[in-house]
């Protein structure tokens, strides 16, 4: 091929293109599976009336629920478990830029009869579902991302199986060099979404008796002094599932709160959010509660509000969670130093290497 026709066939407007997703093939550090959790959700919607599933990207029929019911008992297919997504997409690149744009989503799956085709969903049809529905993500992944940044973020493994007339369905990695150009080289790609360096996190702080002055403690006495003292406080976060509201002598002590916050990266320092409490009387679980709420009782501890002194993290905690996943009380201190010492997509490997 001479330079021209290279250069020709790397500048290209609006060429059709379909995308491939295994779900096997999706790896820990993107932070989230689309096609573990992308293929539920639009099933629920379909079945619930609320989405339109085409026959194909031609929208000529739609498929009812009932007729999407009947392909999978017949079948012995399930479109919510399906293990493949397919993403069209229409792909424009220049000498230094690339620009995709999703325009559906089409599900196939295997079954003994051969390759099942469930439909075609058009994405300006979803994506109001897309844009407002929060996709699960594990400890690598940001604290919120909606299913269409996820889409737009390109953290996923893909295949390209069609490029225009090109088919690369039967050797999908004839297309290497399509897919290098487009996305893996020095072209800027315009429409992709950054993905946020931030965690949700949830930590434990319980009372720490044996250092005097432990700020934790400190709030943990000072949130019980004022739960005592405002007996319809404590009973407006549920409180009467283990207690008598007419027992005159009643007096609760905070055992445990979890503190759910938003923690984000900005160069070597984290910046810490407070979103909510969740409180343990007796070891009874309360209900969660916002520090806008919390903000109204006006608690002060050694002079310094309640979100003060848990953003200066001068008190002993362990993590309970980051994003979906549960944390290991045992492991608390190597998820901390890699959130404090290493790359944010990586934090699981971290935790993996680290434990050998």
């Amino acid at each position: 091929m001479s330079c021209t026709q290279l250069q020709a066939a790397r500048v290209y407007t609006e060429v059709p293109v379909l995308i491939h997703l295994s779900r096997a093939e999706q790896e820990d550090t993107n932070g989230f599976n689309l096609v573990e959790h992308l293929p539920s959700l639009i099933y629920k919607n379909i079945q619930d009336g609320k989405l339109k599933l085409w026959d194909s990207p031609k929208k000529q029929i739609v498929i009812s629920p009932a007729a999407l019911k009947d392909i999978e008992e017949s079948n012995n297919v399930s479109f919510a478990h399906t293990q493949n997504l397919f993403i069209n997409e229409l792909w424009t690149s220049s000498r230094r830029r690339t620009e995709f744009v999703i325009v559906g989503l089409s599900f196939l799956s295997e079954s003994p009869k051969g390759k099942i085709s469930f439909g075609y969903i058009d994405l300006p049809e979803a994506i109001g579902l897309l844009g407002k529905e929060l996709i699960p993500t594990n400890v690598n992944g940001p604290a919120v991302l909606s299913y269409i940044e996820a889409l737009y973020s390109r953290r996923y493994v893909f295949n390209v199986l069609q490029f225009g007339a090109k088919d690369f369905s039967v050797n999908p990695s004839a297309s290497f060099d399509v897919k290098k150009d487009a996305f893996y080289s020095k072209k800027k790609v315009q429409g992709l979404y950054k993905i946020p360096q931030t965690k949700m996190v949830t930590y434990v702080i319980e009372k720490n008796i044996g250092e005097i002055n432990d700020p934790g403690t400190d709030c943990m006495r000072s949130i019980e002094k004022y739960l005592n003292d405002n007996k319809e406080v404590l009973f407006n976060l549920g409180a009467d599932k283990y207690f008598d509201y007419h027992r005159k002598n009643l007096e609760v002590t905070v055992t445990r709160i979890e503190v759910t916050e938003v923690w984000e990266k900005k160069g070597n320092q984290i910046v810490y959010k407070p979103r909510s409490l969740r409180i343990f009387v007796n070891n009874k679980p309360l209900n969660s509660i916002t520090f806008e709420e919390i903000a109204k009782w006006q608690l002060l501890i050694n002079f310094k509000t309640m979100e003060d002194i848990l953003m200066e993290k001068g008190f002993q905690f362990s993590l309970y969670k980051i994003n979906r996943d549960l944390i290991a009380y045992t492991e608390s201190g190597l998820y901390l130093k890699a959130l404090k010492e290493y790359k944010w997509t990586q934090v699981s490997n971290y935790v993996k290497y680290s434990r050998n």
